[in-house]
């Protein structure tokens, strides 16, 4: 089972659907997928786009999705996909149960919430811990609120990898407007299989929008293949105990 975490503001079928399109190469090779929308963000149009999340929402929502998986399929091996934000999240969830997960793929990857805010105008932020609201243009107007700002600091979501021993893979475009945080991860991170691509001239989403580029096909793939290496597969239990499964 994989279970996929989208990024801030997202969605569960993530810009130009994806997710979506990966759990659907993710179920040709017979791996199973759950993606879930995070509350105070993927209500988006519902709420025009006000955001009411918090980091500690955030991996609450995620861990709801792990805790679903582990009582109904709880033979299933899990993996964890996070897109941008949804990384800070998916390593959160590793470092609370080191032991859990089998695999990580991380595309675009933040460290740390609070890094969300650094890369943005500071006078929407001022503004919302001042009245409450404040607006950021972005790719439609955002309406950030004040528990949503500070819930985003003071937190350190890759404190677990060191005792994670499952696999990882980063994937990250070369113009990604986040800093190639990859090689920092990867040196942090307690397994033995670690490997960090950067896909040379993608942008932080893959250019998701532009039907020119390929770049969304690519980290498709090459997620698909990764966890179809990485998670081990289960064996079916013999219907005849006296028989063993080929």
């Amino acid at each position: 089972m994989v279970i996929m975490i989208h990024g801030w503001s997202g969605q569960k079928d993530e810009v130009g659907d994806l997710f979506k399109r990966q759990a659907e190469a993710l179920a040709e090779r017979n791996i199973a997928s759950l993606r879930m929308n995070i509350r105070g963000e993927s209500e988006r149009e519902a709420t025009n786009y006000r955001l009411t999340s918090t980091f500690v929402s955030r991996v609450q929502d995620a861990q709801a999705g792990v805790d679903w998986t582990t009582k109904h399929y709880s033979q299933l091996p899990i993996g964890l996909l996070g897109f941008s934000y949804g990384g800070a999240t998916a390593m959160e969830l590793i470092s609370q149960q080191p032991g859990l997960y089998k695999t990580l793929v991380l595309w675009s990857s933040i460290l740390n919430p609070n890094e969300l805010l650094l890369d943005q105008p500071a006078e929407p932020f001022r503004q919302a811990l001042e009245t409450g609201e404040g607006a950021i243009q972005d790719w439609t107007t955002l309406l950030i609120t004040r528990e949503h700002v500070l819930g985003m600091i003071g937190f350190n979501p890759m404190r677990g990898l060191p005792q994670y021993r499952g696999a990882l893979l980063s994937l990250r475009g070369s113009e990604d407007s986040v800093p190639q945080h990859d090689p920092k991860i990867l040196k942090q991170a307690g397994g033995t299989r670690l490997e960090y691509r950067i896909l040379q001239g993608a942008d932080h989403i893959f250019n998701a929008f532009d039907p020119t580029k390929r770049y969304g096909e690519r980290i498709i793939e090459q997620t698909a293949s990764w966890f179809e290496q990485t998670l081990p597969p289960i064996q079916a239990q013999a219907a005849n105990p006296r028989q063993t499964t080929p």
